[in-house]
């Protein structure tokens, strides 16, 4: 297990942990829990393919303003409660190779999460097993993916690309040509609307099953 005790490395404010070995890791709960002081932190390179939970990992690191977990195998877990908690000051999240189908917990997953705007996913993100699954988006107001937020509609259920707040990300990063190239692409405004054409500012694109949010400056 890797963490700590909440809020005793309150006055922390830079960690290297960029060569940490984590390929025997199982339990990564609390680990930066309450670091209200960092404002960076490089995960990139964790190895997180035996992790069975992540309860907390980031929870109250309210300076971050960005966080890499790319590249994080998930596969394993079954606990993400409260993994981003009041990280108010991200702005996106990619966790477009997050593999959740056998996470049962994601009790305040992103809740407190005031700044952030996106959240890339994939079809691997999945809620199938999630039995725990209050506030997920509690809070999250400006969060924005193929449909705008709704502090009423803050579940499970909004988890997804399709009708949720997700936004559409291939796992690999790079989209695969695929039928749905052919398919012409569905405008619509961030509340719904139907559009012609694409306007300035933030659009949602739908092409086929894949939704996809676009700034057009």
């Amino acid at each position: 297990m890797i963490g700590c005790k909440y809020g005793s490395c309150n006055n922390l404010t830079s960690i290297d942990v960029s060569n940490f070995d984590t390929k025997n890791v199982t339990n990564m709960h609390n680990m930066f829990i309450g670091c209200g002081n960092l404002t960076s932190i490089d995960v990139s390179n964790f190895d997180t393919r035996n992790v069975t939970n992540m309860y907390g990992m980031f929870g109250d690191c309210g300076n971050l303003t960005s966080i890499d977990v790319s590249n994080f195998d998930t596969q394993s877990v079954t606990n993400m409660d409260f993994m981003f908690f009041q990280c108010y000051s991200l702005t996106s999240l990619d966790l477009s190779n997050f593999d959740t189908q056998n996470v049962t917990n994601m009790y305040g997953m992103f809740d407190g999460c005031v700044n952030l705007a996106t959240i890339y996913a994939s079809d691997k993100f999945v809620t199938t097993a999630c039995s725990e699954d209050c506030k997920i988006f509690g809070n999250c107001k400006k969060l924005v993916g193929a449909v705008p937020y709704d502090p009423n509609r803050v579940g499970k259920e909004m988890a997804n690309y399709t009708t949720g707040y997700f936004t559409y990300k291939a796992a690999s990063g790079i989209d695969a040509v695929s039928a749905t190239d052919n398919i012409a692409a569905e405008y619509y405004d961030v509340n719904g609307r139907r559009l012609n054409a694409p306007q300035k500012g933030i659009n949602i694109v739908k092409r086929g099953n894949i939704t996809t949010k676009v700034l057009v400056k």
